[in-house]
């Protein structure tokens, strides 16, 4: 059985691509079956799991149908499996939308189709909330994942990723910086407002990221003893125990 995680975030610019990128090829690194679902139509996740380029056909794109999505499969430089996005246009974003909201287990599966490993986490990078792939892959998820930077943006559009989640997301602070006190502040705002949902860690700022990203590397590799990697083994470790814990959990026919 495949474990599906919705990467979201309400604010642009979050980092939730990113995020997606280094916990995936940090498990896929730790041997962990692993794959990549892009839903963003920004087409970038390819070039952070070390492709030279970005894939140009995909889920997103026109040409390739739902039951068509294992032609568009592949294995990365981070030996992460990845469904791309592709190069999509405003119509064949509608039609995606439209087939999830009309067909309730359709992305399931599909993955399912595809053959990966028994047990595998597929993480599903997403556009920004309230965005309605967005959403549909929420509903589908078995845990979703809120990244939400630490500035004044990421503070104001919470409220609309809890809401967007029925409050179902678990938020991780991102591009915390702890030499900053104005940053400082809003990570204790986030926290207050959200409660419990927010994780007891932090993604920090960290040049490690834009150097893994530049290499085509997994952060444990390019940015090795950086805040950065330490702060992405911390999330992998939690996500592992976590999803561990709920797929013990006896199915009671509602996501958690």
């Amino acid at each position: 059985m495949l474990t599906l995680i919705a990467v979201v975030s309400s604010a642009g610019g979050a980092g939730r691509s990113t995020v997606t990128a280094h916990l995936a090829a940090s498990l896929a690194q730790a041997s962990h079956p692993v794959a990549v679902l892009e839903l963003d139509s920004q087409n970038s996740i390819g070039v952070l799991l070390g492709l030279r380029e970005t894939c140009a056909a995909g889920v997103l794109s026109a040409s390739v149908a739902p039951d068509g999505w294992n032609s568009v499969l592949c294995e990365t430089p981070a030996h992460v499996p990845l469904l791309p996005a592709g190069r999509s246009e405003a119509a064949s974003l509608r039609a995606i939308g439209e087939w999830l909201r009309q067909d309730t287990g359709g992305l399931r599966r599909q993955l399912d189709a595809l053959g990966l490993p028994d047990g595998a986490r597929v993480f599903i990078d997403t556009q920004r909330l309230p965005d309605v792939i967005a959403q549909a892959a929420v509903a589908e998820a078995d845990f979703v994942l809120g990244v939400v930077p630490v500035t004044t943006t990421g503070y104001v559009t919470l409220p609309d990723l809890i809401a967007a989640c029925a409050g179902r997301a678990q938020i991780v602070p991102n591009l915390a910086a702890g030499n900053s006190p104005l940053n400082n502040d809003l990570l204790h705002l986030i926290q207050a407002r959200a409660g419990d949902a927010v994780l007891p860690l932090r993604l920090h700022r960290d040049d490690a990221i834009g150097t893994a990203a530049a290499s085509g590397q997994p952060l444990g590799s390019a940015g090795q003893g950086s805040q950065a990697a330490l702060d992405v083994t911390q999330l992998v470790a939690w996500l592992l125990h976590a999803t561990t814990l709920q797929d013990a959990m006896p199915d009671t026919g509602s996501r958690a």
